[in-house]
């Protein structure tokens, strides 16, 4: 009887020592710790294009770039100057849900970015976006191909 009474009190004592100070919050999920990776948190992560090319030859197009990309509860929203035409002044982008290293901008799932060389620990950090770029709604003569954005923000 002794014994049933020690293991019942064990019994007891640890299941309320389990039960004490433990924290729901389920860790971060791949899409968010990405998310945060490459547009950050608040006011989200302005990048700035280090170098961009067309075709593989150097385009000065898009000096003076840049894409600040956020992150909300209502969605991904970034803005951009100097983007044209890949980027508009604003929308939305989404992560690929089944690859989380490609975006798309404003729903055109024709213009998927790849994301490469993503180093947020780098001082600057560094990120490519690489995107075989259709011009949706027709086409302006010499804006489609493949673009290479090398960014960068402190």
């Amino acid at each position: 009887m002794k014994k049933f009474k020690f293991l019942l009190f064990a019994l007891i004592s640890m299941t309320i020592l389990a039960c004490g100070g433990s924290d729901d919050t389920p860790p971060p999920t791949a899409e968010e710790l990405k998310l945060i990776e490459i547009a950050g948190t608040g006011n989200g992560i302005t990048w700035t294009a280090a170098s961009v090319t067309f075709e593989g030859s150097p385009s000065v197009d898009f000096d003076g770039m840049t894409l600040t990309l956020r992150t909300a509860t209502s969605g991904e929203t970034y803005s951009s100057t100097n983007g044209d035409p890949v980027f508009s002044s604003s929308g939305t982008f989404a992560l690929n849900p089944t690859n989380l290293n490609q975006i798309t901008i404003d729903g055109n799932s024709n213009n998927v970015f790849n994301i490469t060389n993503l180093n947020s620990d780098a001082s600057p950090a560094t990120m490519t976006l690489t995107v075989n770029f259709t011009e949706s709604g027709g086409t302006i003569e010499g804006t489609n191909g493949t673009y290479v954005f090398n960014l960068q923000h402190n």
